[in-house]
């Protein structure tokens, strides 16, 4: 199994003496978790293998789906985050295949399909990494509330749906795998 760093939740690209600080015990520390209705832009994504999707295609395939954004560049909460949805479908063993893992570069001006392809390949990530063009990034990022005006001030955020008419879970901060197979086991037990 893998163990990921503790780090506290609200952890980001934040950088100087305030970002030092030692992870509080995981109990003094909860899992933000909010519930939110997001209305999709008719917007169209590419895929790392190419292929061009309706934003709301790309996510909603017929599993249920967990989002993430992320770029390939970055240094730190990125491939904590990636590093999660990979122990996320490790832990699901063969029921990873019944959901939709979803990453969308907040960096397309850098994230070509081919880095993406590239950065799956050499993270073992299993799930589908996706890009666009600036306006569609910013569109998409505004329409999930993660949009931080650049993209060294994002913040880690996992979102999971079953269904486009349906509220998405919303958990921020970083999340352990345990937590995210945890939350996606309970949505589905509800029929969420």
């Amino acid at each position: 199994m893998m163990t990921l760093p503790a780090l506290p939740h609200s952890g980001g690209h934040e950088h100087g003496a305030a970002s030092a600080r030692p992870a509080a015990p995981a109990a003094a520390n909860p899992l933000p978790r909010l519930e939110r209705h997001y209305s999709l832009p008719a917007l169209r994504v590419q895929r790392a293998d190419g292929v061009t999707l309706a934003l709301k295609d790309a996510l909603f395939d017929g599993r249920p789906v967990v989002l993430s954004f992320m770029f390939s560049s970055c240094s730190t909460v990125c491939p904590i985050t990636n590093q999660t949805l990979v122990a996320f479908e490790s832990m699901l063993g063969a029921d990873a295949r019944k959901v939709n893992v979803v990453s969308i570069s907040i960096d397309p001006d850098h994230d070509t399909v081919g880095r993406l392809a590239r950065y799956a390949k050499d993270t073992g990530a299993k799930g589908s990494f996706f890009t666009s063009d600036p306006a569609t990034s910013e569109a998409v990022q505004r329409a999930f509330e993660a949009w931080r005006g650049d993209k060294m001030n994002h913040q880690p955020v996992f979102l999971l749906n079953t269904r486009a008419d349906r509220k998405w879970l919303r958990l921020e901060g970083l999340v352990t795998p345990t937590q995210l197979v945890a939350e996606y086991k309970n949505l589905i037990a509800q029929g969420l």
